[in-house]
């Protein structure tokens, strides 16, 4: 596409990076190195891009201007469950 004749569609996921409540008393009572072991072999069969996916992963597209209003109105491409002027 030419230069300034398109649109960037950019796609971020990620995990929440809300931290979960956690008390100092459960932290005190929690073994933490049993918990990163327990994590290390989770992630042992997984694949350095699953290990990515599971932290962050951006897409990054180009719409032509009579797509950009399209992409608007139905980001997904889902099928509507219901009519127009009703989601």
């Amino acid at each position: 596409m030419a230069p300034h004749q398109h649109y960037v569609v950019r796609i971020d996921v990620f995990a929440d990076p809300t931290l979960p409540a956690v008390s100092s008393a459960e932290l005190a009572a929690s073994d933490l190195d049993a918990v990163m072991d327990k994590l290390l072999a989770e992630m042992k069969g997984l694949s350095t891009d699953e290990l990515q996916d599971q932290v962050h992963r951006r897409f990054e597209f180009k719409i032509c201007p009579m797509c950009q209003p399209k992409f608007l109105a139905n980001p997904l491409g889902k099928p509507r469950r219901q009519g127009p002027g009703e989601n």
